[in-house]
């Protein structure tokens, strides 16, 4: 009887366990393909659940994806933006997002937020061009001067001529807000009462404020 019992539980593995199932085997990162798991992996901490802004811009904006072109969009996740923190999630060699992945975030950010735009966004050009100084100061004033003071050093809102705060950010980056704003830090979307050159100037005056060294 003890030999059988021994011999039972050599066999038992064999006719219990069997190789386990394609379904069964774990999934490799690069073989995700859900919109929401990548998103919530590689954007998210950046800009925030479900795209509502959080260290950076809000991407679950309407008039942000009705300037912005699919094609710009890929090559910012492929790519990145060279002097921000927005990395390449290509030439990542810990964990590279394949070039399906990255078209799975970008139709899902589409798909999923691009809905009722405000009407001034699509007359709107999303890439800056290279705005007027001269202009740019007495456009602030105007435009920004009741929050972020006449100067730029602040007023009920934080100063943006801090260098500091000027290292962290691109030029491109501080247009996309001009016309979007960043709802969820109470600065409100310019986009309606502003015009494409005007945008491009005030740029141009806060980059003076960058440090040369």
């Amino acid at each position: 009887m003890i030999r059988l019992a021994i011999c039972a539980l050599f066999f038992l593995p064999l006719t219990s366990c069997g190789k386990p199932s394609i379904e069964d085997r774990p999934i490799r990162p690069s073989e995700v393909s859900d919109f929401n798991t990548l998103f919530s992996a590689r954007c998210a901490g950046c800009h925030g659940t479900q795209g509502a802004g959080s260290g950076s811009i809000a991407l679950h904006d309407a008039a942000l994806l009705q300037m912005m072109s699919k094609d710009t969009m890929v090559d910012l996740i492929t790519n990145g933006r060279e002097g921000t923190h927005m990395p390449s999630f290509q030439s990542n060699t810990g964990n590279p997002l394949t070039d399906a992945q990255i078209h799975v975030i970008v139709d899902g950010i589409y798909d999923s937020w691009d809905k009722n735009a405000p009407p001034w966004s699509a007359s709107k050009r999303y890439e800056l061009q290279q705005g007027k100084i001269t202009r740019g100061q007495g456009a602030f004033a105007d435009m920004c001067g009741q929050c972020h003071g006449n100067d730029g050093l602040g007023a009920s809102a934080g100063s943006v001529v801090d260098p500091a705060y000027l290292e962290l950010v691109s030029a491109q980056y501080l247009r996309t807000v001009i016309l979007c704003g960043r709802p969820e830090l109470g600065m409100p979307a310019m986009g309606s009462k502003i015009d494409d050159r005007t945008a491009d100037d005030i740029v141009a005056w806060l980059q003076t404020f960058r440090s040369t060294q």
